[in-house]
């Protein structure tokens, strides 16, 4: 029977690609062509990747580390402040100084007059800003750019921006901590102050000590008494009444400086730490590796794209053939290049 006849069958595979191989070869070639020039710069704009690596600290408070070494300020951080930097990448803050510094809008040759140029904009940032938390906790920031020097440039400075904005929102609760450290502490030693100055009228009036100075004018009274020394009594019992008038208010006075004296210790320290936490600048992280100018571009993968399209059209080309000779078999159309054996 002849052979275009024959509905195509596997087992004459190797007959088959005999039969069209130098077909299949043109149609290969001219999709490698293609995908070499569709791949090509003039088509494709290639994009370059730079990264930086860093670990979250393990403390956000100076004080606690610095005063009361309450957690080792050069710890690393844990999963909690790993994820913390992430939100603050991932952020519309850092976002916004990102495009603002780096003037995103016009560098992406987005139209001013765009209806959707703030959504077109997100996600062109989107998709060239990758953040994540790899398995040893450290986050990792990459910037893919048509510009090498600005994509180092953008992922450094994205870095850079977490201690900035964490710092401002430490800042931002830290100063209401301040102000009222500050108002309680100088309300305290106001009235501390004013109790020392009341404290030190009755002192200058000769009431020190009310226990040692009634004994011993006690006894200096009965001696004075058994003297007759008229005077002498009269002078003890004047100086006895203005310790009887003022010696309430000298223990009083006293025994509430004595006890306020632990609160004001507290408030001080209390003041220090959050005076020291508003005016210092705390790193939120440690940097591991910062972005270099990349040399190689990793978008397109050319030799990919290559690749699939001549598969691609090889097995495009296949398909069609064996639906030719299906209908050629069937008699649907003549055969013109299928030579009978």
């Amino acid at each position: 029977m002849d052979s275009t006849r024959k509905e195509f069958d596997s087992t004459n595979v190797f007959e088959f690609f005999i039969r069209w191989w130098m077909h299949l070869a043109i149609v290969c070639i001219l999709a490698a062509i293609a995908g070499v020039i569709l791949s090509s710069p003039a088509f494709i704009t290639p994009m370059y990747e730079s990264k930086t690596t860093m670990f979250p600290t393990s403390t956000t408070s100076l004080s606690r580390s610095v005063i009361l070494a309450w957690r080792d300020f050069n710890e690393f951080g844990e999963v909690e402040e790993a994820e913390r930097l992430l939100q603050i990448l991932e952020s519309e803050t850092v976002r916004e100084r990102v495009s603002e510094r780096f003037n995103l809008m016009e560098h992406y040759e987005i139209p001013e007059d765009a209806k959707y140029k703030n959504t077109i904009l997100r996600a062109e940032y989107r998709s060239n800003f990758k953040f994540r938390r790899t398995q040893y906790g450290a986050v990792e920031v990459r910037v893919r750019d048509k510009d090498p020097v600005m994509a180092a440039d953008m992922a450094n400075y994205a870095t850079a921006l977490v201690d900035t904005v964490m710092n401002e929102i430490r800042r931002e609760r830290f100063s209401l901590a301040y102000d009222v450290a500050q108002r309680e502490y100088h309300n305290m030693m106001a009235q501390s102050k004013q109790y020392q100055d009341s404290l030190q009228k009755i002192m200058k009036m000769g009431v020190l000590d009310l226990g040692y100075q009634a004994q011993m004018l006690t006894r200096q009274l009965a001696v004075t008494l058994a003297e007759s020394n008229k005077s002498g009594s009269d002078m003890i019992d004047d100086r006895l009444q203005v310790m009887g008038e003022y010696g309430g208010s000298n223990i009083f006075q006293t025994a509430y400086l004595r006890l306020i004296a632990g609160d004001m210790m507290v408030l001080q320290r209390r003041y220090q730490e959050a005076e020291l936490d508003l005016e210092n600048f705390v790193p939120f992280k440690f940097d591991i590796d910062r972005a270099f100018i990349a040399e190689k571009k990793v978008y397109p993968v050319r030799w990919i794209i290559v690749f699939l399209s001549t598969f691609g059209a090889g097995f495009m080309g296949v398909m069609l053939l064996i639906f030719y000779e299906n209908l050629v078999a069937r008699g649907i159309i003549r055969n013109k290049t299928v030579v009978a054996k």
